[in-house]
């Protein structure tokens, strides 16, 4: 399961702690600026790629926090940017490693 949350800047410090739990750092999300994902917001996106299990617990956890799940077009639209970024990096090290 693949999901995509934002949060703005003044949210940034909660969302740290939060990610800096044990749970958050066997599970890997990735956090980028909004805007180098090409969405238009001054804040963090996140992209949660998990087991089924592992990202409703995810889910669960931050309907507390700051960050807020993106859902419908703008959502699958940041899913496509972090799945090509994701992409291109493997590209690269295949590239390095051939």
């Amino acid at each position: 399961m693949e999901l995509v949350y934002t949060y703005e800047m003044d949210g940034d410090k909660a969302m740290k702690k939060l990610l800096d739990e044990e749970f958050w750092k066997r599970l890997g999300p990735t956090v980028r600026e909004c805007r180098a994902m090409g969405y238009d917001m001054a804040g963090m996106c996140m992209y949660i790629k998990a087991r089924d299990e592992l990202a409703e617990e995810a889910r669960k956890l931050l309907e507390k926090s700051p960050a807020k799940e993106l859902l419908g077009e703008d959502g699958e639209r940041l899913l496509k940017a972090f799945r090509e970024e994701a992409e291109a990096a493997e590209a690269g090290m295949g590239a390095i490693f051939g």
